[in-house]
């Protein structure tokens, strides 16, 4: 299923485009990586994007925005998931995620990230977490 923008509705448009400013304001000053996926029929397919916040400016490319928008427009359809990874100083990170339900971004747990990233999709067991990862809960969004 391919989805462009001729396809969507302004709702759908505003909506998507909402969502990605929101979770971009989530974090602060810093270099962050938000990824976005919507799963359907045994596929997922992904967005991400590198963005750099520093006081009210953020940096992101704008395609990558456009190609986050599409995934989440079709995750508000099928379902889908949203994670923040945030680059420290100290060469550790931190990771927050969001369940993506309709046009809405729940926000998870530090434990429900913890489990979403530490086990396998497929066999269900667990994989032990990367070094110097930090899994904190994520805040909700200003949309």
């Amino acid at each position: 299923m391919t989805i462009t923008s001729q396809d969507r509705t302004p709702y759908e448009i505003e909506r998507s485009a909402a969502l990605v400013m929101g979770f971009v304001n989530a974090v602060g000053d810093g270099c962050h990586h938000l990824a976005v996926a919507a799963s359907a029929n045994g596929a997922t397919l992904s967005a991400s994007v590198p963005f750099h916040n520093h006081g009210e400016t953020s940096d992101l490319d704008p395609g990558d925005a456009l190609v986050a928008m599409e995934i989440l427009t079709l995750a508000a359809v099928v379902g889908g998931g949203a994670v923040i990874r945030t680059h420290l100083p100290d060469q550790t990170s931190e990771v927050r995620g969001w369940k993506l339900v309709e046009f809405y971004a729940k926000p998870c747990s530090a434990s429900e990230t913890f489990s979403a990233y530490c086990t396998d999709p497929e066999t269900g067991e667990l994989i032990p977490p990367e070094w110097g990862v930090e899994y904190v809960a994520a805040p909700r969004l200003t949309v």
